[in-house]
């Protein structure tokens, strides 16, 4: 059956906001004397909910303490979230696309609701989601199933006749918990040759590429030409 609705994941999907998340992490750093870490480190946390994320950084490990970090992170990244956020090049287009062809699209991400949110609204993509779910919208984070159903419900739409897209191991496991087929991109944080091993029913390297890979694809299979490495 073809899909109704496209649930997206926001940081790494959607958006660029590496620059948002080692910023915004590294002003928190030094105003509590922490020496800056360097981009590839802060990255590299990012699969961690934010507040184990700041506790990590920072060398904390109460859990109260590390809440206290994780609300000094969103207070700075919504201040400079807006200015450095970048929509990946061709997102707009395809999720105009993507509507225009009657689906549905929500976004459901382990970042802060009110950040996805925000971000989303200043790049005048917000228009697109019957919803935007972040950490405090959702009972459990992802690879927990339970955010891509909330989502799924409120717009109505049967959770096999969703796609879930991603570009990590929770939105597989995720997506895939859910009863939805999987879509992983390629221009996230991770390479196409750590993405092949994660799950994902299909791999799509370019935003132009989604439209076919969400519309074609069965939960047996995809495309080839959806499936088929980069070229050099």
């Amino acid at each position: 059956m073809p899909p109704l609705a496209v649930i997206f994941d926001h940081d790494g999907t959607l958006v660029d906001s590496l620059a948002v998340v080692v910023a915004a992490t590294n002003d928190v750093l030094r105003a509590h004397g922490v020496a800056e870490l360097p981009p590839r480190t802060i990255i590299a946390g990012m699969v961690m909910p934010t507040a184990e994320r700041m506790g990590l950084h920072a060398g904390v490990g109460a859990a109260a303490e590390q809440r206290v970090l994780a609300c000094e992170y969103y207070l700075s990244a919504h201040r400079i979230g807006p200015g450095l956020a970048r929509a990946y090049a061709g997102i707009p287009e395809a999720v105009g696309a993507l509507r225009s062809h009657g689906l549905l699209q929500a976004v459901v991400s382990n970042n802060e609701g009110r950040f996805v949110r925000t971000v989303l609204t200043a790049l005048d993509l917000s228009e697109h989601f019957a919803c935007m779910y972040g950490e405090e919208d959702i009972p459990a984070l992802k690879p927990d199933p339970s955010g891509p159903l909330a989502a799924a419900r409120v717009m109505g739409v049967d959770p096999r006749r969703c796609v879930y897209v991603g570009d990590s191991g929770g939105d597989a496991l995720a997506g895939r918990a859910a009863g939805m087929r999987t879509i992983g991109v390629t221009w996230g944080i991770l390479a196409r040759a750590e993405m092949e091993g994660l799950g994902f029913d299909a791999l799509v390297d370019r935003p132009q590429d989604l439209i076919a890979a969400i519309m074609e694809g069965d939960r047996d299979g995809a495309p080839s030409s959806v499936l088929r490495p980069r070229s050099p």
